[in-house]
């Protein structure tokens, strides 16, 4: 860029007598706009990452609850109502009979998961 001095003495002026160049305003702006944007981008690995431990969390929740539904199934004449601790996962289950060849079991899964208190309902029906 030439000096004022090489331009005979004058800066570069637009056509209204503004001087060309951002101000102190424009540049403030632009960088609270960019970092808007930057806090944006940030936040969704991060929220991907939330999500897909809670998937993970409920993953494991439904095969540890179909597991013991299983179980209980194939001691058809066993069944009882109780409860029982898997490390992160509390299971609990009630068992209602309808006659002597069917029974219902209502099966409780509640785990503490990275987004808070989590619990899933299965409800499944045996005969023999």
């Amino acid at each position: 860029m030439k000096s004022p001095v090489a331009l005979n003495g004058k800066s570069r002026q637009d056509r209204f007598g503004h001087h060309k160049g951002f101000s102190l305003v424009e540049t403030i702006v632009a960088f609270v706009i960019l970092g808007i944007i930057l806090i944006a981008l940030t936040l969704v690995p991060i929220m991907t990452t939330r999500l897909m431990s809670d998937t993970v969390d409920r993953e494991k929740a439904v095969m540890l609850a179909v597991g013991k539904l299983d179980t209980l199934e194939s001691s058809f004449d066993l069944i009882q109502t109780g409860s029982e601790d898997m490390g992160l996962y509390s299971l609990s289950w009630i068992v209602s009979a309808d006659g002597v060849d069917n029974k219902f079991v209502d099966l409780s899964i509640s785990w503490d998961g990275i987004m808070g208190n989590k619990n899933l309902e299965i409800k499944r029906h045996f005969s023999r």
